[in-house]
């Protein structure tokens, strides 16, 4: 069972590529999550800081979400869902 962001901060999952702004309580969606930066930045600050410490994601685009309630993470693990299945463009 997935834990929940004991803070708003920015988490990362590297295997995705995604970075999101999750707030204190809400559930992490499966995965790993790690957390990257204060929620307090603005998102293009916490993009540049993972791009920067991460050479990995230097080249591509690396999304961003905000998940800040239980809804926010159904509907995220449903479009992952939907993106694997190929119904996404």
């Amino acid at each position: 069972m997935p834990g929940c962001a004991e803070e708003t901060a920015y988490y990362l999952n590297g295997k995705l590529p995604q970075l999101a702004l999750i707030a204190k309580g809400v559930r992490f969606p499966p995965g790993n999550w790690l957390r990257v930066a204060d929620g307090l930045l603005p998102p293009w600050e916490a993009e540049s800081f993972v791009r920067e410490f991460f050479p990995a994601l230097e080249k591509g685009p690396v999304p961003y979400i905000a998940l800040l309630c239980e809804m926010d993470v159904v509907q995220f693990e449903k479009d992952l869902e939907d993106e694997k299945k190929g119904l996404v463009a």
